[in-house]
């Protein structure tokens, strides 16, 4: 596993794929066991604790969201949602998916939102190897 978090391997895209799936599935879920269910759930969600933890939620998750955008820029954005569209497309035609249960269609959204993030994170790893362009971010001059 340190290999493949040093290195630009297939692995380094699982792990990433896996730390964004945790974070999403952690938050929500439609099995009802997820930080969403427990702060709705809980006696006194206005209680310190719970506030504290949707706010960590909430910033690991747009933090994810702000990687992946800035990784992929808006033209592989729009790639992404394109190809996950036809995706859900086919898990819905060819049956995988049942759109009469809306608990399937979440966990389908929440997979493919999860490997969105996750190309994200992994997205100047995965452009260098396809081209050979390393990403480099401009800085301000101080």
């Amino acid at each position: 596993m340190i290999k493949a978090l040093q290195e630009s391997s297939p692995g380094v895209l699982l792990i990433r794929v896996l730390i964004a799936a945790t974070i999403v599935f952690a938050s929500y879920n439609p099995s009802g066991k997820s930080l969403f269910h427990w702060i709705q759930s809980h006696p006194t969600p206005t209680d310190a604790w719970v506030i504290l933890a949707a706010i960590v939620a909430i910033l690991l998750n747009v933090g994810l969201l702000i990687a992946a955008w800035k990784a992929l820029g808006p033209v592989g954005t729009v790639i992404m949602l394109i190809l996950f569209a036809a995706l859900a497309y086919l898990s819905l035609q060819e049956g995988w998916v049942s759109a009469d249960n809306a608990t399937s269609v979440q966990w389908l959204g929440l997979i493919l939102y999860s490997v969105f993030l996750g190309i994200g994170l992994a997205g100047a790893i995965l452009w260098r190897r396809a081209t050979g362009q390393v990403v480099v971010e401009d800085g301000d001059d101080a």
